[in-house]
């Protein structure tokens, strides 16, 4: 009978295990060429994502449903952000340097149609802006960093303000000083806010409020020194389960967090060593996007990484995450 009942449960163990076992993640590029991609942002009511590259000064927008491309060229300076505005499809914002503008992708090409809305870091020429994201209520918290000169930033320059409709003209300073303002991110309750200043090499909490968009209480979420993860943290999403998946700057690495307990859960090896940002994208946003740099690396270094400077995909990750806020802005078709 002990037999009977142990050969019984092996066997419902093993229908268990296979029942729930996970497809292996499959990686793909999606978009090569770039010198240092960066901020993809996935509007699904245009079945499109957006991303820019930094330092060419482009903004690009991929069909998902053709896989065609199409791209801006700014030239203003450094562009670190592209973030649909919300109710108007195919208007974004868009950062050049420290300031932010209006940017309407169906413009004539000779007219890039770049109306300005406000600027940060007043004062500070060599600062730019990084990365950016919006919250539940539209508001867009902005970060910028710096003086970048030999792979090296300038420390505590930088700052991450809230910008709304009402107040574009005087943002909200929200952190400061900071040295490389990057990822952000919220919990579905909107009880807690994660961010990166990349110089640390941690990954932090706030305590946040919704309805005042106030932030206390910091402390480390994640320590890539204590975790012994190469590289920085850079962009950073969270999925439905509440992980933080965070691109590894440096370690060639996107990797998956638990949020609540600040331990590493997964690591994706990118064929490229400096992995900039990630975003989910696709109707039921299961497709983790992307980016990653070539930017400074020698010719020995992009011979063996030809694929360094991509836009991937990675699916069958086995987590899906949240359709991404939008920036509101009354009337932004007119302004």
């Amino acid at each position: 009978m002990w037999i009977k009942i142990t050969v019984l449960t092996v066997f419902l163990v093993i229908i268990s295990v296979g029942a729930f076992r996970s497809t292996t993640p499959l990686i793909k590029n999606v978009y090569r060429g770039g010198e240092h991609f960066e901020g993809p942002h996935f509007a699904k009511d245009e079945g499109a994502l957006y991303w820019v590259d930094i330092s060419q000064q482009k903004v690009y927008r991929l069909d998902v449903d053709t896989g065609n491309v199409t791209r801006k060229d700014i030239g203003y300076g450094p562009v670190s952000i592209v973030i649909r505005v919300k109710d108007y499809p195919k208007l974004v914002i868009v950062t050049s340097r420290t300031e932010l503008y209006f940017l309407s992708w169906d413009a004539k090409d000779e007219d890039t149609s770049l109306r300005l809305l406000s600027a940060v870091d007043i004062g500070l020429p060599d600062n730019r802006c990084n990365d950016g994201k919006v919250d539940a209520k539209g508001r867009l918290w902005l970060g910028t960093m710096g003086k970048e000169e030999m792979g090296s930033v300038e420390k505590d320059q930088g700052s991450l303000y809230m910008i709304t409709e009402n107040n574009y003209i005087n943002p909200d300073t929200k952190v400061r000083p900071v040295s490389v303002s990057n990822g952000l991110a919220w919990t579905a309750d909107n009880k807690f806010m994660f961010y990166i200043d990349s110089t640390t090499r941690n990954i932090d909490v706030f305590n946040f409020d919704l309805e005042t968009g106030t932030i206390k209480n910091r402390r480390v979420l994640f320590s890539f020194q204590a975790n012994n993860v190469t590289g920085v943290p850079d962009g950073m999403t969270i999925d439905r389960d509440g992980n933080l998946w965070v691109a590894c700057y440096g370690g060639g690495l996107v990797i998956k967090i638990d949020s609540r307990a600040g331990k590493l859960m997964e690591q994706h090896k990118i064929p490229a060593s400096q992995v900039t940002s990630v975003m989910w994208g696709g109707y039921d946003y299961s497709v983790l996007y992307v980016t990653t740099s070539s930017r400074g690396l020698s010719p020995v270094q992009k011979a063996q990484e030809p694929e360094a400077g991509s836009l991937f995909a990675i699916y069958n990750t086995g987590a899906t995450g949240f359709p991404e806020n939008q920036f509101v802005f009354g009337n932004a078709d007119k302004y």
